[in-house]
């Protein structure tokens, strides 16, 4: 129960119960296979990593995805985006999994989490980012080179500057406000297509406020404590606030590589000398 685990686990007095504290590396592991408090995160994000794997394998291994690169840079976007989401489904999988066996091992393995967490947010950015501006690539670089430098001096504060559990709502606001920054190139892509006259716009830029409004509500559930908050206990193994910012975060992952690889699709038919 909240009352009887260490302080550095006792982050939400909300989830009442299903702790686990103390535990070895091999009872962790034991852990995978009963219901606790952590089993829906840890095994959303397995699902996830193992469905990105798939992706891998399918639509680049494999090559399915390979006749709609342009360039073997998109090769290597696809692919970086591709391992940044399975490296931060594995660093969430490990904290979830082995935080509780000691406060040293909770505060490395909380540091892994935010670096897997960064480095999904940097994928994200860096496809997004090279397929919008396709067309543009002068701005691209200069937009990536920008992200690069912010997400590494995040990714320094994260190993140096965490300390403990009850910080880490400000580190997820950081992260936040990272991830809505997005908005400033996506503003200046939109002036350069032409505005909402151009159909490239209508069809592709209300895509991106739907992958904002899927990690609003996980982010707005997990710094609200939604819905543990008002049925504290009810909600200790299943649908808590932290589950479901999971969920939204892999739904977001997912939704920015189907329409990444939509993107692809479009460029095939309309390239850039044909639209400009």
């Amino acid at each position: 129960s909240f009352e009887m685990i260490p302080e550095y686990l006792q982050s939400n007095p909300f989830i009442r119960t299903g702790y686990r504290h103390g535990l070895t590396f091999k009872d962790c592991l034991i852990s995978l296979f009963y219901l606790n408090n952590e089993s829906v995160n840890v095994w959303s994000h397995t699902f996830g990593a193992i469905l990105f794997i798939y992706f891998f394998f399918r639509d680049i291994y494999m090559g399915k995805a390979l006749p709609l690169l342009i360039s073997s840079t998109d090769y290597y976007i696809i692919l970086f985006y591709t391992i940044s989401v399975i490296i931060c489904m594995v660093c969430s999988i490990a904290f979830h999994l082995f935080g509780c066996m000691s406060s040293r091992a909770f505060a490395d393995f909380l540091k892994l989490d935010l670096c897997g967490i960064g480095f999904g947010i940097l994928g994200c950015y860096l496809c997004g980012l090279h397929l919008a501006f396709e067309c543009y690539r002068t701005w691209r670089i200069r937009y990536e080179t920008i992200i690069i430098g912010i997400m590494f001096i995040a990714v320094i504060y994260y190993i140096h500057g965490v300390k403990q559990y009850i910080t880490r709502n400000i580190h997820v606001t950081l992260f936040v406000i990272i991830s809505l920054l997005g908005l400033l190139p996506a503003s200046h892509w939109y002036y350069l297509h032409g505005g909402w006259s151009n159909y490239h716009v209508q069809y592709f830029f209300p895509k991106l406020f739907i992958l904002y409004g899927i990690l609003a509500i996980g982010a707005l559930t997990y710094l609200t404590k939604f819905p543990e908050r008002f049925f504290p206990g009810y909600f200790d193994i299943l649908l808590a606030s932290h589950q479901i910012w999971h969920f939204s975060v892999l739904a977001a992952f997912i939704w920015w590589y189907q329409n990444g690889i939509e993107l692809l699709q479009y460029y095939i038919t309309h390239p850039c000398n044909a639209q400009f």
